[in-house]
């Protein structure tokens, strides 16, 4: 029987605004941060770490083939730990978190650090969204099939950044941020930072509590009569997120406490068209594995890349966006540091999964507008998956469960 991964210590940087503080930070630093709060949060001892999953979108980093060995020496783990980079565009954090999942599943490693990294020069991430025309369109056709107005995803949007707002405010992300460390001045070094010529970033930058639909209705939409503005989409941040991938059987050894339990996975294409639902397939395919249905699920994070995106997926699901979906917010207003955000979505996931007592997460991420990536993630407190899947489906069997709303 193949063992169990659990995740254990899940954290995360803030994120930062293009030209913000973060920006100028080498990207093995902000790794190597994120990699020692792991470390330290969750009192491993470095030793027993066997490698690290570093998922990072490569923006032109002069390290980027090293960045997971310079992160692993900078945060103190033994020379002998290689470390290797994975990438999955928008899914790669997730899949840093799977490809660790599997080495401990399969007995290859009993515990396996799986962090994200999203540091790209400004300039580079420029370049990038002109590659994005493709899910821009696609955005405006599944506005138009699912009738999503310009007015819903703006609302959408705003409701975004007042979710994260207000758990900003509330101390909701007080478990699950680390402070970063940054300096004023070009040519800063860790020194600076530990003396007086830094300072810290303690929340992100791009969350904004005074963002409100009449003043995102004043923006102009991306392309001519349509739904899709700047406002009501994702940007791209700086920003890294880590956790541990343990083997259940190895915790009680370790001293270790899960957070949570990979319950399972996929990954799924579907054919191009117009108006296709990129993380949809990924998700019927985790659901139909595992043999749980949608009302079973108690937190559900679909990531923000636009906001008619997740519209449209809870109007396929027959789901009320304003039930258990996103609540404390997502990539509109907490950003989209690319090689980091699926492992930030799964650690602000999972500490609102542990906050509130649920038993099941699902994470779901578009890697383009015809595929996508979903994981589904069972609290430690609850009991394992048992029996046979039971068939894709977004209804379970059990009676329906009332659920509380979260307020936007």
């Amino acid at each position: 029987m193949m063992r169990r991964a659990a995740i254990v210590a899940p954290v995360r940087t803030p994120s930062g605004i293009e030209g913000g503080a973060l920006s100028g930070m080498p990207p093995e630093w902000l790794a190597s941060t994120v990699l020692s709060a792991v470390i330290e949060r969750s009192g491993v001892d470095p030793m027993r770490i066997e490698d690290v999953a570093m998922a990072c979108v490569d923006g032109g980093l002069a390290n980027g083939p090293e960045l997971s060995r310079l992160a692993a020496h900078g945060a103190g783990l033994p020379f002998a730990v290689p470390g290797f980079l994975t990438d999955r565009r928008c899914g790669s954090g997730l899949q840093a978190v799977i490809t660790a999942a599997m080495m401990v599943q399969t007995g290859a490693a009993d515990v396996v650090v799986a962090g994200g990294i999203e540091c790209a020069p400004d300039s580079t991430v420029r370049q990038g969204d002109s590659a994005r025309i493709a899910d821009l369109r696609n955005a405006e056709e599944l506005a138009r099939h699912y009738g999503i107005s310009r007015a819903e995803a703006d609302e959408f949007a705003a409701a975004s950044h007042r979710k994260a707002a207000r758990a900003w405010r509330q101390g909701t992300f007080a478990a699950e941020v680390i402070p970063v460390g940054v300096a004023g001045e070009p040519g800063w070094s860790a020194a600076d930072v530990e003396g007086t010529g830094g300072h810290r970033i303690l929340r992100d930058e791009g969350v904004r509590d005074d963002v409100y639909t009449y003043t995102l209705a004043a923006l102009r939409p991306l392309f001519a009569n349509g739904v899709v503005t700047a406002g009501n989409m994702t940007a791209h941040r700086h920003g890294a997120s880590a956790c541990l991938v343990v083997a259940e059987e190895r915790l009680d050894e370790l001293g270790l406490t899960p957070m949570a339990y990979l319950a399972g996975w996929a990954a799924a294409g579907c054919a191009t068209a117009t108006a296709t639902l990129g993380a949809a397939p990924a998700v019927a395919k985790v659901l139909g594995r595992t043999g749980i249905g949608l009302d079973e699920i108690d937190l559900v994070e679909v990531n923000e890349g636009f906001a008619v995106e997740v519209l449209a997926l809870a109007r396929e699901w027959d789901f009320d966006p304003q039930d258990r979906l996103n609540v404390n917010g997502s990539a509109i207003a907490l950003g989209h540091p690319v090689g980091a955000t699926g492992l930030r979505i799964m650690t602000t996931m999972l500490h609102e999964l542990a906050r509130t007592g649920g038993t099941y997460g699902l994470e779901a991420i578009a890697l383009g507008h015809d595929h996508g990536i979903a994981a589904l993630f069972e609290s430690a407190a609850a009991a394992p998956i048992t029996g046979t899947p039971r068939g894709a489906r977004f209804h379970g069997a059990r009676p329906a469960r009332r659920f509380g709303r979260h307020r936007a």
